[in-house]
């Protein structure tokens, strides 16, 4: 048989060959490209995420960072599987962390404070905003300056405990009032309709509320929002209890990473961030959205450490109705070793700066 004869033959094996050396080198690539993925991502990204269950009162946009941080995956990105439960108040915050129900809670710092004050084991780990967000003075028609609350009645849901309160009393001081006996405050408990009928009604002057556009409706006067004139009025924290803290102090690290992160997104994701509170709050009203957006962006920390000033402020308003106050030591309610060690690996400014 001729050489040409034989040709096809040999075509046949040559593409045969260079057809396994195409495939090889393929395979060659994947791995490559696998390998580098492997080296590029976190180890603990391959490893079953870590459950946590947190804890918040009633969905509020003070609680911002933890939806967004749940929504927007951010939580897994940190090695977290959350879980997020919705309690009825802050004091069942403090109860179900004791208990071991949930790991790290959402609640104001004067809660944390009673708390601790009646010996129990919590502590906050990172504070979440300067102050409480939308909070604004309301009052009747005919009162249109502070200097015209001199004399005038307010209410609180209690009085002698409670953020509502707290928020009065550090509010009327700064403004120059002696909240003792320049004015009297009330408790008119329930929802805050019924202090809006009051005041409608005459029975008080003067309220402090978040619900500011439901005041404008029926005619209110609002006169301040307290966070453009007020300071260190203590909002929500992050707190958990000593003995969680102790053992799992790597978990609540990568916790303040996220929210700090998710405080970021909700700076840079307006439209997204008050669809997100949105959904938790069963919220629809665009005007609702927008004011609680514009009010939260007044308040929100960036690096969420704690302020010994605030917890001062505090034990001030809560001395003349509880003694232990009056003693107490306000270093012991805090703990800014995560957000220290944080600020001092740069995490804060790599997040901001990114």
């Amino acid at each position: 048989m001729s050489v040409y004869a034989r040709m096809p033959y040999r075509i046949e094996n040559i593409s045969k060959s260079a057809y396994k050396k195409k495939i090889a080198l393929l395979i060659a690539l994947i791995l490559i490209v696998s390998a580098s993925l492997f080296a590029y991502y976190p180890s603990r990204q391959l490893q079953p995420l870590t459950k946590v269950a947190i804890g918040t009162t009633a969905p509020n946009s003070s609680c911002w960072p933890i939806y967004i941080a749940k929504d927007s995956a951010i939580f897994e990105k940190y090695g977290l599987d959350a879980s997020i439960a919705s309690v009825s108040g802050g004091k069942d915050v403090i109860i179900s962390l004791v208990a071991g129900q949930i790991q790290i809670g959402a609640a104001t710092s004067d809660i944390v404070v009673a708390a601790r004050l009646e010996g129990l084991d919590v502590v906050q780990i990172g504070a979440m905003e300067t102050g409480p967000a939308g909070l604004y003075l309301v009052t009747r028609p005919e009162i249109t300056s502070v200097q015209q609350l001199r004399g005038k009645v307010g209410a609180v849901v209690t009085v002698g405990a409670g953020l509502g309160y707290l928020a009065m009393v550090t509010m009327l001081r700064q403004l120059g009032f002696d909240p003792m006996n320049d004015v009297t405050i009330i408790a008119v408990s329930g929802a805050t309709s019924v202090r809006f009928a009051a005041l409608q009604a005459g029975k008080v002057d003067f309220m402090l509320t978040s619900q500011v556009l439901k005041a404008k409706e029926l005619g209110l006067n609002v006169l301040l929002n307290v966070a453009d004139v007020v300071q260190g009025i203590p909002g929500n924290a992050y707190v958990v209890s000593t003995e969680y803290l102790k053992h799992n102090r790597e978990i609540a690290e990568r916790f303040m990473k996220a929210v700090t992160e998710a405080v970021r997104f909700f700076f840079g994701n307006k439209e997204e961030s008050k669809r997100i509170l949105g959904r938790w709050m069963m919220e629809n009203d665009s005007r609702t959205l927008e004011q609680d957006y514009q009010d939260w962006s007044k308040v929100a920390l960036r690096v969420p450490a704690n302020s010994l000033d605030q917890m001062r402020k505090v034990l001030d308003a809560m001395a003349p109705f509880t003694s232990k106050a009056a003693s107490a030591d306000p270093n012991i309610f805090i703990d800014n070793s995560i957000v220290q060690e944080l600020e001092d690996e740069g995490f804060f400014k790599r997040i901001w700066e990114s």
